[in-house]
């Protein structure tokens, strides 16, 4: 792909990077205390890699671009992706129903799998329950398995009938990986290695198993902010473990910024799916009630002619944009963040804002 810009990486363009990055870090250090950052921008076959801060607090270790990092929601780009596969496979179709899958959610005969993947099915979100999730902050080793997500869910009505709105919900994506996982007859982790990570050579991408809370090695330790928007500030609490089956399919993997990088650039060129199912992987609509231009594919966020997924998990938190036209790719990872609230959308507005100002729109938090 030839870039429609006249961007390049070169040394003046690294240099404003770099500094852009300092400015944008140092302002979050005062706001949120984020103690360390990596970060990667690609045009073309150059790249730019960075990274800021400290991987771990108390021995003061330097943060490096090599670290491993929990991905959050990321994790959802995979999940559709293997879905997405399963569908090209005639294995499961976009217009199955839920209910074939999984029995007892509301509207689940009417919801379909296009619905779980689009964010339009109007299933409730589990972690917009507010006490479970300060039960999680409060313990991420809290007892839970996709089950108890599962029963809970099964305990709501749904939001919005399905199709009527894009509305962001968790829960879609543990339904997804249920399907993946009674379809395939694999654990949903072997799944992705097999059909996705083993493929591209994502060697520093996985998926934990049940008994895996930790971040594989060399990872940066996460930090829990005690603040509160209204009161920034407090300790840090150190999360080291997290019981991986409370996110799940939703947001558990782990991944480094430069097999990031790599996986933007398939999530829109598509190698792995058929041209037909890549086209719709990419048609968007825009979040209910949001004002700017914000949407969501089939697994995909959307910022203008922007693409990837923008991700939040206690101690973690993560950026990866794909400006197809310009065939430009941006990776921001943090490890500093609530559930929901962290600093990389605003280093990645920062950084995008110096190369491709008229693209910066993706509003800051989650």
């Amino acid at each position: 792909m030839s870039p429609v810009s006249d961007v390049r990486l070169d040394e003046a363009t690294r240099a404003r990077l770099q500094r852009s990055f300092e400015r944008s870090f140092a302002t979050e250090i005062a706001g949120t205390q984020t103690p360390g950052a990596a970060v990667l921008v690609a045009v073309g076959d150059d790249e730019w890699v960075s990274s800021l801060g400290v991987a771990e607090i108390s021995a003061r270790e330097p943060m490096t671009a090599d670290r491993r990092f929990r991905i959050a929601s990321l994790t959802k780009t995979f999940v559709a992706t293997a879905v997405l596969q399963l569908v090209d496979e005639g294995q499961v179709a976009l217009d199955d129903p839920l209910e074939r899958f999984v029995p007892g959610i509301a509207n689940g005969d009417r919801v379909t799998v296009r619905d779980l993947l689009a964010m339009s099915s109007g299933v409730w979100s589990f972690t917009s329950d507010e006490a479970l999730v300060a039960r999680f902050d409060g313990d991420p080793m809290l007892p839970w398995t996709v089950d108890d997500t599962l029963d809970l869910v099964r305990d709501h009505d749904a939001d919005f009938s399905p199709g009527a709105e894009v509305v962001y919900s968790d829960s879609n994506y543990v339904l997804l990986g249920t399907i993946l996982e009674q379809v395939t007859g694999q654990p949903i982790g072997e799944v992705i290695e097999e059909r996705i990570l083993e493929p591209l050579a994502l060697t520093e991408t996985s998926f934990p198993s049940d008994d895996e809370p930790g971040v594989p090695a060399p990872a940066a330790v996460g930090y829990l902010p005690t603040g509160t928007s209204a009161q920034p500030g407090g300790d840090l609490r150190p999360v080291t473990a997290i019981n991986p089956t409370f996110a799940w399919a939703s947001g558990a993997m782990t991944s480094t910024a430069r097999d990031l990088g790599r996986w933007a650039a398939e999530l829109t060129d598509g190698t792995l799916l058929s041209p037909e199912l890549q086209a719709q992987r990419l048609q968007t609509r825009r979040f209910s009630g949001v004002n700017v231009d914000y949407g969501y594919g089939l697994g995909v966020m959307n910022t203008k002619d922007l693409f990837g997924h923008t991700g939040g998990i206690v101690g973690f938190g993560a950026v990866m944009m794909r400006f197809p036209a310009a065939d430009a790719t941006f990776v921001v990872l943090v490890n500093a963040s609530t559930n929901f609230d962290n600093a990389s959308l605003d280093i990645f507005n920062a950084l995008l804002g110096e190369l491709f100002p008229e693209q910066v729109t993706l509003p800051t938090g989650r």
